[in-house]
């Protein structure tokens, strides 16, 4: 309940906040109004409802479905570090977009415009799963073993990413450096759709498997004795947060620690239980970055991206919460 009002106090708080001073009070006022209908025709109105509020609700998708991502991964892999970086999601949706930017490069060819970054980002995040499903077809594979290939993946994603970027023109350069650093900005009215329907209808499956997902805890053989098997709640799990992962880092970039930070905050507040991890992870997630992203507006001549506030936030808190954390809060 403390991390969900949090996240409502922020919301608010980031439509008041930007390069234009518009008070906190009056965008409220402006949000409200245009959901009873009363809709003003107003400059600083339109600005506050048609880029504000979708920036805002953009956020909160984000950094939903990118802590609950985490989570679920920690869970399965019975591991602190694992999120979307490390099995290589994000890495995956970056070489979509350096592509698209760089190279101009559609991988569906009917796609044009600025469609093609979002949906070459999007099939290309999926192909780390792809490929660690594909393995497990044919060789059990253990937790780490998984997150191992997603760590090679990674890095064999980022090299070729490099080896682009080095002979980029400038601009071109600019452009990839902005998505791999991640930016809500780029989220308006027409990305919510399939953002929010894609994240509400996972974040309910995941959390309908709350049960199974507790029993990951207790290890492989444990989870064979209770009547589960762990590698196929891994493998389904992890295939729902990789269309989680993609469906939110298609249209905003890479966004770095929320996955990694957000779970170990929520483990504070109610512990381990996945029945209430899930939406503890999901409303602090939504707050960091709703807080994240206001201080980004602010930040600057013409603000900052998201994504190096919450680099730069989530390093040294993650370095806290590791020191203070108990043992007992894997338990």
């Amino acid at each position: 309940m403390l991390l969900s009002l949090l996240a409502v106090a922020a919301f608010f708080l980031t439509l008041g906040s930007g390069v234009y001073r518009i008070s906190v009070a009056h965008a409220v006022e402006v949000f409200f109004d245009h959901l009873g209908g009363n809709i003003s025709d107003a400059d600083g109105d339109y600005y506050i409802w048609e880029l504000r509020v979708p920036r805002a609700l953009g956020a909160v998708i984000t950094g939903a479905a990118l802590s609950v991502a985490g989570a679920i991964m920690q869970n399965d892999f019975r591991n602190p570090l694992a999120e979307p970086y490390t099995m290589g999601i994000s890495s995956g949706a970056f070489l979509g977009a350096v592509l698209s930017i760089i190279c101009g490069i559609s991988v569906v060819p009917f796609v044009t415009g600025t469609a093609v970054t979002m949906v070459n980002a999007f099939l290309f995040s999926l192909i780390p799963t792809a490929i660690i499903v594909l393995i497990s077809r044919f060789r059990k594979m253990t937790p780490a073993a998984m997150i191992l290939t997603g760590v090679a993946i990674m890095f064999l994603f980022s090299s070729i990413c490099q080896v682009i970027m080095v002979t980029a023109p400038s601009e071109s350069l600019a452009d990839a450096y902005m998505w791999r650093v991640g930016d809500i900005g780029r989220v308006f009215w027409s990305s919510l759709p399939l953002m929010s329907g894609a994240t509400a209808v996972i974040v309910v499956i995941l959390y309908s498997m709350a049960g199974k997902l507790n029993v990951m805890y207790a290890g492989d053989r444990a989870a064979m004795t209770l009547g589960e098997s762990a590698n196929r709640i891994r493998i389904v799990t992890l295939v729902l947060v990789s269309f989680l992962t993609a469906s939110v880092v298609s249209y905003t970039g890479t966004i770095g620690f929320i996955g990694l930070v957000g779970p170990h905050v929520a483990r504070i507040f109610v512990g381990s239980d996945n029945r209430y991890l899930i939406p503890a992870s999901a409303a602090f997630g939504a707050a960091f970055i709703l807080l994240a992203d206001t201080v980004a507006k602010v930040s600057g001549v013409n603000g900052l991206p998201v994504g190096v506030i919450s680099s730069m936030v989530g390093g040294p808190l993650f370095i806290w919460i590791l020191v203070r954390q108990r043992k007992s809060a894997w338990a």
